[in-house]
């Protein structure tokens, strides 16, 4: 599965769901597909309106309720249980969260980097892990958390590394592409990086 399909595979039809920097809402087109309506947003109105004409042209502008908002600042209370913050890093998601009133039953993220920052600030938001997915597509890989309310006592492990990874194999092809490239850096610096080390003797034991 790519990215899209994978977050479309951790929704139910029940859902109410707004994706947050919505890439011309290819997750909202998927989810019309199945007759799941849902809210497009973007900070770019040029985004938005690129997204309207797909959306016209395949006749799902019932569907897709598209929206110009800078992060959740236009969206009102009970409109959506579910978020998807994807295709950011891990401080534009915390800040999109830090700066809402809104709580959500579901957080679907897949952050481009600090996924230990990430399930820390969210456990201090009040969001726990409940699964996670890693995704590889067009050779890179991307690690997919859902945050459920609530809180997890997580280990230091567990921080670094997630966890209730529903994939074993793709999990495991990550863990040995994270030891290649650690070890590589190692290789090639002479600075200590601590995390660097614990990921590396987790990865070992794992």
């Amino acid at each position: 599965m790519n990215r899209i399909e994978s977050i479309y595979s951790f929704i139910d039809k029940n859902d109410k769901v707004v994706d947050v920097g919505c890439d011309q809402a290819k997750l909202g087109i998927m989810l019309a597909k199945s007759n799941i309506k849902s809210i497009a947003s973007d900070i770019s109105i040029n985004v938005i309106l690129r997204a309207k004409e797909d959306i016209n042209k395949l006749g799902y502008s019932n569907y897709i309720d598209l929206r110009v908002s800078d992060g959740l600042s236009n969206i009102k209370e009970g409109e959506a249980d579910t978020v998807v913050l994807s295709g950011m890093g891990t401080h534009t998601i915390l800040e999109i969260l830090n700066n809402t009133k809104l709580r959500f039953k579901k957080v679907i993220t897949i952050s481009n980097n600090y996924h230990d920052i990430l399930r820390t600030k969210m456990n201090d938001l009040n969001y726990k892990i409940d699964r996670e997915l890693i995704i590889k597509e067009n050779n890179k890989y991307y690690n997919l958390i859902l945050f459920k309310e609530g809180n997890n006592d997580l280990t230091r492990k567990e921080i670094l590394l997630g966890k209730n990874h529903i994939d074993d194999n793709l999990y495991n092809d990550y863990l040995n592409y994270l030891k290649n490239k650690y070890l590589s850096i190692k290789e090639q610096s002479k600075d200590r990086n601590d995390k660097i080390n614990e990921v590396l003797k987790y990865i070992k034991f794992n």
